[in-house]
């Protein structure tokens, strides 16, 4: 069964929203036209479209939803706002209304942590997720960048590769590698980040190079793991 083109038009000349509730509790999807065949469950909606599910509401200017698999699909200034997740993006592509897949100048929040990136993938409940390209990890009392991230946002482990940076205003802290981990208490200041490969570290002036490096947040410690290492020390003014 499908939507007739007689209330499409009128939809789209009157600048009206037209809703299409699904048989599933909680959803419902508004948008100036939609088309819905009954068959295959697939809603495709233009124009101001509003797709509403349990806890999120996601909002595009064209996209498509399959009440049968529970997929909604996203483009154009794309935003998802949730009870404790919000997210912008241009395209973005969900699953089992947990899963999803967001794609250009991707801003991904949780609670005090952010995600960036060109592509982002996070699930709602494990709260796993991955950035690729530009991306960035932005923590409690650090900023974790590189080619690609990835980690739990609850208990904030991390890891990133390819050119990996690390900053902690708070610590006066820049550091640099080729691969790093980064784990976390939430609400603790007890950061500490394992840097491998041509690891460089700033902290209140003083430089230390090595092939690993330590670093501990919570005294400011910084230790070299293995292989030849090179300290420079600033003299304090």
């Amino acid at each position: 069964m499908k939507l007739s083109k007689i209330m499409a038009v009128t939809a789209l000349v009157a600048g009206l929203a037209v809703p299409v509730w699904a048989a599933q509790s909680n959803l419902s999807i508004t948008a100036d036209t939609l088309e819905y065949d009954g068959n295959s469950g697939i809603a495709r909606a233009n124009g101001n479209v509003v797709i509403i599910n349990e806890d999120k509401t996601m909002t595009g200017k064209t996209g498509w939803y399959n009440t049968k698999t529970q997929e909604a699909d996203l483009s154009g200034g794309v935003s998802m706002i949730g009870s404790d997740t919000s997210l912008s993006a241009q395209t973005l592509h969900s699953t089992n209304n947990e899963q999803l897949q967001a794609t250009g100048n991707v801003r991904l929040q949780k609670e005090n942590k952010q995600v960036f990136g060109d592509t982002v993938t996070y699930n709602t409940k494990t709260e796993y997720g991955t950035s690729r390209g530009n991306a960035k990890l932005v923590m409690d009392d650090a900023v974790l960048t590189g080619d690609y991230v990835q980690g739990w946002l609850n208990e904030i482990r991390a890891t990133a590769q390819g050119n990996v940076t690390l900053h902690s205003a708070k610590h006066n802290l820049d550091a640099s590698a080729d691969n790093a981990v980064y784990t976390q208490t939430p609400g603790q200041d007890d950061g500490v980040a394992y840097l491998t490969g041509n690891a460089h570290a700033v902290q209140n002036g003083n430089v230390l190079n090595a092939p690993e490096l330590k670093l501990e947040m919570k005294d400011n410690s910084v230790q070299t793991v293995g292989g030849r290492s090179t300290l420079i020390i600033t003299p304090q003014q």
